[in-house]
């Protein structure tokens, strides 16, 4: 049997994700391109937005840290208790090993974000825009932050536990799991990242932190009574 899809499998799975994922792909984009919007176009809010950047700017790691950890675990794992889908037992150790997955990678993408404007500039015409939105989801996020993010989350529900997760890195897992991830990542992240690399550098990753944050929330609600674990993305 051939490991690699057939391009009708793959269609079906990109059409499959889309519709699973079409609602909270459109409401988070719309309330990105609103935060942007009121960035450049409402001056209360621009100072306001301009304190925001100058905060992250003085907390620089820490921010960035702590942001994330907020958003990508302490807040989704407390929705999921209140809505009684997340089994009691281990959802301490759970959480902490959320929290520290998280943390770290939120200092790695704060990095990668600092990287690429050093590398491509802070301009915010369409060239550099679409530059950056191109070497984030289809260069480093196949090679690196989608397929470690899956592995890392399959290690936490399997206890932290090397010898339990190493089985389950199979086929299957290379050919459908982390391509439908890579998928969803792409309907959420590609518009958004747009958004994100529009503004200023001291601003970008606050912006990814409230989309993030949004992002799980919906996912999470949507989720309501399946015993499937929350998705997020780069």
């Amino acid at each position: 049997m051939s490991a690699t899809p057939s391009t009708p499998g793959i269609l079906s799975t990109i059409a499959a994700v889309f519709r699973q994922n079409r609602v909270p792909c459109l409401v988070l984009n719309l309330f990105a391109v609103a935060l942007v919007a009121s960035y450049y176009q409402v001056p209360a809010l621009a100072g306001f937005w301009e304190s925001v950047g100058d905060f992250k700017t003085h907390w620089s790691f820490v921010f960035s840290c702590v942001s994330t950890m907020f958003a990508a675990a302490i807040m989704p794992t407390f929705i999921q208790m209140a809505m009684g889908t997340l089994p009691a037992e281990g959802r301490w150790k759970r959480l902490a090993l959320l929290m520290l997955f998280w943390g770290y990678r939120g200092m790695e993408i704060d990095l990668f974000y600092r990287f690429q404007s050093w590398l491509f500039g802070n301009g915010h015409d369409a060239r550099t825009l679409i530059t950056k939105v191109v070497v984030d989801q289809f260069v480093i996020s196949p090679i690196w932050f989608v397929p470690t993010y899956v592995i890392a989350l399959r290690w936490v529900e399997m206890g932290a536990s090397w010898s339990r997760t190493r089985p389950t890195l199979n086929r299957e897992f290379w050919t459908r799991t982390c391509p439908m991830v890579l998928i969803t990542n792409w309907l959420i992240w590609i518009p958004a990242l747009a958004l994100v690399y529009s503004l200023p550098a001291a601003l970008q990753f606050p912006l990814f932190s409230v989309v993030m944050c949004f992002f799980i929330l919906v996912v999470t609600v949507m989720t309501r009574g399946k015993n499937g674990v929350d998705k997020e993305g780069s």
